[in-house]
């Protein structure tokens, strides 16, 4: 085979290129799946948000608050009913934002090397290589991108990215009530005398009285170190678990007090918090993200634990991505091709360029991304700060 009819040539072609790079996107042994805390959060909008005139993507987030109902009036026989106030619809709107990998570039030398060596490289080999080197860390981009938007957005309310090379700044605020940023109760949760079930317990009760419902599934996120370091050497917990492992492993009825077979730790704390009553289910957030300059970083923002209900908290929202559709024939060099190819459900394209440079070819990939996270129950979204104490 030559080589310039190998799968691995055909990359970069404009008829062929996307159903190989989709063929390789979809293979669990090329590509792995990192970084995905965005999914465990998340759906991917099944609509496109249009572009407006100024090239602006801006979505809009709905949602009316459930109406629990009152009392009833007392009447004289057939009298009228009062009118009742109508609930407004909240609301907010965000505009979504793109992002772009770095770039791989094959320089000319590269690719002529390549093909000097193909016949005892291989087409696989260098199919394997391509997906290694070039695909699976710009995929690994766009997820901790992603990822990293959706725990900011999560436990701050707001949207901003400060991250990157390129441009920096805030996205939005959702619309969150001002009675949904809470303290941390009687003590702040770091102090192991602070007495974190009944805190939770009035937290929920707290939210039920003021939503005036009843049989929410709310949800407690707290990050892994707070889980750690603060959950697991608190006092109540600890006596908790001791208490609930003695009852378990009837050492209370025999009157034996012997704990040298527990060890607190996560497993036991989710197999006898269960007998809590009252409390929301606690969700252990895990997400970090590595950044060119700031090293590793954290979307979730320290010292804060987030009260919602159970299930996705919104969408991601996604838009036509502007190189698709102006890399065409009319406004772009004809001797550059160019081939797209959608992944993530549509949140991003991989851009596969051959460009003329001066006398010779470059072979480019990027992956460009055009996607930012909505909250969407926004009116059920509770942010505590864990480190103050209520007045």
């Amino acid at each position: 085979m030559k080589f310039e009819n190998s799968v691995y040539s055909k990359i970069w072609d404009s008829s062929e290129g996307r159903q190989i790079v989709t063929t390789i996107l979809n293979d669990p042994n090329l590509i792995k799946a990192n970084h995905t805390f965005w999914r465990e959060k998340f759906l991917v909008d099944p609509m496109i948000t249009p572009t407006n005139a100024e090239g602006e993507a801006v979505f809009t987030s709905r949602m009316r608050q459930l109406d629990s109902g009152v009392l009833m009036d007392m009447r004289a026989p057939l009298g009228d009913s009062k009118p009742e106030d109508v609930k407004g619809m909240a609301a907010y709107q965000g505009t979504i934002q793109e992002f772009i990998s770095k770039g791989t570039v094959e320089k000319a030398t590269e690719r002529y090397y390549k093909e000097k060596f193909f016949a005892s490289l291989g087409d696989a080999e260098l199919v394997g290589r391509y997906a290694m080197d070039v695909l699976q860390p710009k995929i690994d981009s766009a997820n901790q991108t992603l990822s990293y938007m959706s725990a900011y957005l999560l436990s701050n309310g707001s949207l901003a990215y400060m991250q990157g090379e390129g441009m920096q700044g805030n996205i939005y605020q959702a619309h969150i009530p001002t009675k949904n940023f809470k303290n941390a109760g009687a003590k702040v949760w770091a102090d192991t005398t602070a007495p974190l079930f009944d805190i939770w317990r009035d937290l929920v009760s707290e939210v039920n009285d003021e939503l005036g419902v009843e049989g929410v599934s709310w949800i407690l996120e707290i990050p892994r170190d707070m889980f750690d370091n603060v959950v697991l050497k608190n006092e109540q917990v600890i006596k908790w678990i001791k208490d609930a492992y003695l009852v378990q492993s009837s050492q209370i009825a025999a009157g034996t007090n012997n704990l040298s077979g527990l060890v607190v730790n996560e497993d036991n704390f989710y197999k006898y918090i269960g007998q809590v009553q009252g409390l929301p289910r606690i969700v252990i957030i895990e997400e970090k993200q590595k950044d060119l300059h700031n090293g590793v970083v954290n979307g979730w923002k320290e010292g804060v634990a987030v009260l919602r209900p159970a299930g996705y908290a919104g969408l991601i929202r996604r838009t036509t991505i502007a190189d698709v559709e102006l890399f065409r024939d009319a406004f772009t060099n004809p001797a550059n091709i160019y081939s797209f190819t959608p992944l993530l459900e549509g949140l991003a394209v991989v851009r596969n360029s051959t460009i003329v440079n001066g006398n010779l070819k470059e072979w480019h990939t990027d992956l460009v991304l055009a996607a930012t996270p909505s909250l969407d129950e926004f009116l059920y979204h509770y942010i505590i700060d864990t480190t103050k104490a209520n007045a």
